[in-house]
């Protein structure tokens, strides 16, 4: 991935930015590692979906906290072009030196433009930070690179104003912010804020290559070594004001709530920290931190004790410190005031499998803000939970299933942009594995789509911005949430683990139902296939 030529500001907006033009005369090279074809064109035509999946593989296992037990990558990027049609992906793109871009381990695609930017992961260096204009061919050039200001980067964010990106650095724990340009999304300046929640301290443990623990494990030594420290593992900006930064720390088992300043690009102060869990005297481990899209509800996924806490949100309190802002006002008046509140924990796993022999990955919440999905790394499982949508408990979740992944270590996972399909990365078993997700049931059914991938860690969904089918693929997916919730259609709580909803009050049995909405299913999918038909003929004319 070359840096990016000598180009006029213009030019460089044309690649990246749709919204002036959707040409594209830059290209990258890079070693094959083994395969035949680098920059493979999609024999499928590159116009008829615009769906790419930008995966990354661990490449050095002696600079990680952990001890992945899959093979090194001999490069550390992938690019596959996603068929909604039967969920199989092609490879188009194999790249990224090991010796410059080693364990990229989380990448974040830009909201408007074709960006994604990705993070290395290393205990001994300091991560660094990439940014690569992507094509509609998969082909990927470097347009920035700053250096993350602490060890193993392991999570970014990009703030609500699109003007800076957010860093997280698990080993150290400190948290950093840098500009970026709201046309191009390239770095515009060095780091604007550095949050070191250890003020200076040296870190207790040793890395494992030292004598140190392996973080894989969930034993009581790796614990009691591990949690010496503080582990910051993500930082999520509330998605209302866009004012405080939540932040899991895996190490002291908090959730971390600072004052983020929008203007400076700054975490200005720590407004309060909570337990992730609900205080066994057992460590949580908190991972991950999700919003619902519709209610004010948050999700923590619990990486040690396989848990899912679930937390109301005081969206008045969020209200309240974004006007004192703006006023001027000292944030001290909102010390020890949490917006946060601990409503339910759930498992995810099944009672007979013991904690010590699983670790959770991931945690989303679906697009429909029906489900809440969790991977689970032992019991090599996705976790399905039900979003409940009436009374006092709306938000809490109940227990779809678990169902098996296909391979071992499921660190990640992603949705394709309509929510169809669930793309698993099987850390361990150099595999990522396809499934269909069934938008009213929550179940998944493998594909038999598999691809064989070394160490893949983090799967980005890369829908290319400007593309006719973008527009397109959106209105389907439109469609296809505007289906009946199975709540919604009376699905009460003893059908809960069923995958036909009931209404009595419409007038329909529950197998009309069922026929129903497969029948609008089966209409989508006809309505798609003539909509991209009917593009391709246009392309090609």
């Amino acid at each position: 991935m070359p840096p990016l030529p000598n180009s006029s500001m213009q030019e460089i907006t044309s690649y990246i930015n749709p919204a002036y033009g959707r040409s594209s005369t830059i290209t990258s090279d890079g070693g094959s590692g083994g395969y035949d074809s680098v920059s493979t064109r999609d024999e499928m035509s590159a116009s008829s979906d615009n769906g790419l999946f930008f995966v990354t593989s661990y490449t050095d296992f002696d600079r990680l906290a952990h001890g992945p037990r899959g093979t090194q990558g001999k490069q550390s990027v992938y690019v596959y072009r996603f068929h909604p049609s039967d969920g199989s992906m092609v490879l188009l793109n194999i790249t990224g030196d090991p010796k410059d871009v080693i364990n990229p381990a989380f990448s974040r695609f830009h909201p408007r433009l074709n960006v994604v930017y990705t993070c290395t992961e290393d205990i001994e260096n300091n991560g660094q930070i990439f940014a690569y204009a992507i094509g509609s061919d998969g082909d990927l050039t470097q347009i920035g690179q700053v250096d993350a200001g602490g060890t193993s980067t392991c999570y970014l964010t990009i703030d609500k104003a699109q003007k800076h990106l957010l860093a997280v650095n698990y080993w150290d724990s400190t948290l950093a912010v840098f500009p970026i340009c709201k046309e191009t999304g390239q770095f515009t300046g060095p780091m604007t804020s550095m949050y070191d929640p250890k003020y200076g301290q040296a870190m207790v443990a040793a890395a494992k290559k030292h004598g140190g623990v392996n973080h894989s494990n969930n034993d009581e030594s790796t614990i009691m070594m591990r949690q010496k420290d503080p582990h910051s593992h993500a930082l999520v900006l509330d998605p209302y004001c866009g004012c405080v930064a939540y932040v899991p720390c895996l190490g002291k088992d908090l959730i971390r709530e600072f004052y983020y300043d929008k203007e400076a690009g700054s975490i200005a102060a720590e407004i309060n920290a909570l337990p992730s869990g609900l205080c066994t005297g057992k460590p949580d481990g908190p991972r991950y931190f999700e919003f619902h899209p519709s209610y004010d509800i948050a999700y923590v996924v619990n990486e040690l004790s396989s848990t899912v806490a679930v937390f109301s949100i005081d969206r008045a309190l969020l209200r309240e410190i974004d006007r004192a802002h703006k006023a001027g006002e000292s944030m001290e008046q909102f010390k020890g005031r949490s917006t946060l509140k601990l409503i339910q924990s759930i498992s995810t796993i099944p009672k007979a499998f013991p904690t010590k022999m699983n670790t959770c990955g991931r945690i989303c919440v679906h697009k429909s803000g029906r489900f809440v999905i969790v991977s689970n790394r032992g019991h090599e499982s996705i976790a399905i939970f039900r979003v409940k949508t009436k009374g006092s408990s709306k938000g809490e979740l109940s227990a779809v299933g678990y169902f098996h992944t296909r391979g071992e270590t499921p660190r990640h996972y992603q949705f394709d942009s309509s929510g169809q399909f669930l793309i698993v990365a099987n850390q361990d078993s150099n595999s990522i594995a396809v499934f269909n997700f069934n938008l009213c049931s929550g179940e998944i059914k493998f594909t038999g789509n598999e691809y064989r991938v070394p160490s893949p860690n983090f799967v980005c969904c890369c829908p290319i911005h400007g593309d006719d089918n973008y527009q397109t693929t959106s209105v389907l997916e439109n469609i296809a949430t505007a289906l009946p919730v199975p709540e919604e259609i009376g699905l009460t709580d003893s059908d809960a683990d069923t995958t036909i909803p009931t209404n009595q009050s419409s007038g329909l049995s529950r197998k009309e139902l069922e026929r129903e909405l497969e029948q609008a299913r089966r209409e989508i999918d006809v309505l798609k296939k003539k909509m991209m038909s009917g593009m391709a003929t246009t392309t090609s004319a």
